[in-house]
């Protein structure tokens, strides 16, 4: 499948991106009424902490008052052997104060817990809704995959970038157990040994590493990668880095590819094979993506509600691609592109300025303000 522009040039993302645009209106009207109540429940919550310590502060200074006035009559009253008495009006009131600041501390608690059970629901529903566009939608600049296998079970993570937005999805594989046999039947790696009975000598020895389990692999888009290797009863570690067509092979800390007689004996073509299957398991083992969260600057951005601004930076990005697809277009008010599947026949897709205009307009401000930034907006 090949994209172009009208005029036939290259489409710098090679993906429908009339599709993606209709999934980001559709990600849109759902995600800023979410995020709307969301605000809503935060600022509640930020107004019933106020309102509580402005209570409890009011009541330390009406204690504190008493307490005063108190004191006040007793020196007035020194003649008189009420000292019982104050102690116990002082006591009291002291008494009196404190339940009343635990009843709003409980108050606010039980407050705190009931608003933060509801954005628990919307941040749970907001991740859900994200997740099959962040997915394939956002044209992420950078992404970095890491797996690692520990007690029988394989865990994996994504992390992406695109701009100041780094988004997170937690990966589940199609196997619980990795080792290099998976994707090599027979490979070795040579280290020193020393042997010999009537006089010990430094040769190189070739280890077997076929089961060999594979603990851990870092790989990204730069084509930089990571993998250790452990035999069961971790006598022999092996650590293979790699760039590109390039890499480094580490036997128990050590860089043995440094060694003239040990690089000699490596079986560079295995391992180099090995370093491009482990680079295509992200691809073709991964059984599902679960986002896992959104971030803005560092920040979570669904937590902060500062969504509307990942969808700004999002549109940024569509805005400079419709802008491309109106200049390299035949109709100004049309955002088409062309499609050629394999066996040759072509097609075109559209969709109307005024369209992706009316559709932003009904989810509100929020979505005037996208419409702006992506150039379908009169205004």
């Amino acid at each position: 499948m090949k994209y172009t522009f009208q005029d036939s040039t290259d489409f710098p993302v090679q993906r429908d991106f009339i599709k993606d645009v209709q999934d980001f209106l559709k990600l849109t009207a759902e995600i800023v009424p979410f995020e709307r109540s969301a605000r809503l429940h935060n600022d509640e919550k930020q107004k019933s902490i106020s309102s509580t310590e402005a209570k409890t502060e009011g009541i330390g200074q009406f204690e504190k008052g008493i307490l005063s006035s108190i004191g006040e009559q007793a020196v007035d009253l020194e003649s008189m052997d009420l000292s019982d008495v104050i102690n116990d009006v002082q006591s009291s009131i002291s008494a009196i104060s404190s339940r009343k600041k635990a009843e709003l501390e409980k108050q606010l608690e039980n407050d705190i817990k009931s608003i933060d059970y509801e954005l628990d629901q919307l941040n749970s529903k907001m991740l859900s809704v994200l997740e099959p566009f962040f997915l394939n939608g956002v044209y992420a600049d950078h992404s970095k995959y890491v797996l690692s296998s520990e007690d029988g079970i394989i865990s994996g993570i994504q992390t992406s970038t695109s701009g100041n937005i780094e988004y997170v999805f937690n990966l589940e594989f199609s196997s619980n157990t990795l080792k290099v046999n998976d994707f090599i039947k027979k490979i070795s790696l040579p280290v020193w040994s020393t042997g010999g009975i009537l006089r010990r000598e430094d040769k190189v020895k070739k280890i077997d590493i076929s089961d060999h389990r594979i603990v851990s692999v870092e790989y990204d888009d730069d084509m930089h990668l990571e993998v250790l290797l452990q035999n069961n009863d971790s006598v022999n570690i092996f650590r293979i880095i790699s760039d590109k067509s390039t890499f480094m092979v580490f036997h128990n800390g050590t860089d043995i590819t440094q060694d003239v007689d040990l690089a000699r004996a490596m079986d560079k073509e295995n391992i180099l094979l090995l370093i491009k299957k482990l680079s295509q398991y992200f691809t073709v083992a991964v059984q599902s993506h679960k986002l896992a969260s959104v971030l803005l600057d560092g920040e979570d951005a669904i937590k902060n509600n500062t969504l509307q601004r990942c969808l700004e930076l999002i549109a940024e990005k569509y805005g400079a691609l419709i802008n491309e697809c109106l200049s390299k277009g035949y109709n100004k008010e049309e955002i088409a592109i062309k499609i050629e599947l394999p066996d040759g026949t072509r097609s075109e897709k559209y969709i109307l300025r005024s369209e992706l205009y009316n559709q932003l307009s009904e989810v509100g401000d929020e979505g005037i303000s996208l419409a702006k930034i992506m150039n379908v907006s009169d205004s």
